[in-house]
């Protein structure tokens, strides 16, 4: 029985209603493109693999040392898979390994195995100066002789640091002058290892700046035969360093005594080295012609 005072009721269109007339469907949202997400993880595994590679290259994670996998993806502002994907990469090349059960960690390579990697530089970095010869100018030549002829030889912490920076600047300005983007891929992963072990030089730089000038003049009258030649050779003494270095160590502790009184020195140590005088010594009568 209906009630005269009682309203109507009125049905509430449900949401699965017709439209009204005249009213636009909602769009539906585009999926997500497979490829756009796919570079764009790519992408981030690139960042991360360099924010990590920089992190070892400048030792502010040490060999031998566990990475916190949770510490660098907090500071990162990312997931662990990227920072996860980053060391699987950087473990391919021979930089981080994996201890089971325990994570990974920025490999030591021993003395020996640094000195095989010089091997490798002389191949490659011989090559590199070749074909810097042929496309270096003799402008450049000169600022590179420049910035040797200024550097202190003393063997203060600040001197010896500079000195480094100014070595691997020089090796890696001829890598770009080079202009071979399969020699520069080959010599990223080969420097990685290399950094990522030495602290120091394996010989003093009152040796090695006699040989980069060396190298110079060669480059300088563009000549790739001496260039290459020069750089090999350069490269060759450091390696024949390391091993005598690996033998002290791979000997028991009485013989490594008696061979670090000879006068064979670890590249870890800071090298007794002659200061200023020695380094316009190095340099006279070797001026490029």
């Amino acid at each position: 029985m209906t009630h005269v005072n009682e309203a109507p009721r009125v049905r509430a269109r449900t949401a699965t209603g017709p439209a009204p007339l005249g009213a636009q469907a909602p769009t539906p949202s585009p999926s997500p493109d497979p490829l756009e997400q796919l570079i764009k993880r790519e992408n981030l595994d690139d960042t991360i693999y360099a924010r990590i590679r920089l992190m070892i290259v400048e030792r502010r994670i040490v060999p031998g040392e566990r990475i916190n996998v949770d510490r660098i993806a907090r500071n990162l502002g990312v997931s662990r898979t990227p920072v996860v994907n980053a060391l699987k990469r950087l473990g391919q090349e021979h930089v981080v390994e994996w201890v089971l059960r325990r994570g990974a960690f920025v490999r030591q390579f021993t003395t020996r195995e640094l000195a095989r990697l010089f091997e490798v530089r002389e191949m490659l970095e011989g090559l590199a100066a070749r074909r810097a010869a042929e496309r270096i100018s003799r402008d450049e030549a000169d600022r590179l002789v420049a910035r040797f002829r200024a550097l202190d030889l003393s063997d203060d912490g600040p001197a010896l640091e500079r000195y480094i920076a100014e070595d691997r600047a020089f090796h890696l300005r001829l890598l770009a002058l080079a202009d071979n983007a399969h020699l520069t891929h080959a010599m990223e992963s080969v420097n990685l290892m290399v950094v990522t072990y030495q602290m120091g030089l394996a010989r003093p730089p009152a040796e090695t700046v006699k040989e980069h000038w060396t190298i110079l003049t060669a480059l300088r009258k563009h000549d790739p035969d001496a260039s290459e030649a020069a750089m090999r050779l350069h490269l060759r003494r450091s390696c024949e360093r390391l091993d005598q270095l690996a033998d002290v160590e791979e000997r028991p502790v009485a013989a490594e005594g008696a061979e670090t009184n000879a006068g064979v020195r670890s590249p870890h140590s800071s090298p007794r080295v002659p200061g200023r005088a020695a380094t316009a010594k190095a340099f006279t009568g070797l001026h490029p012609q």
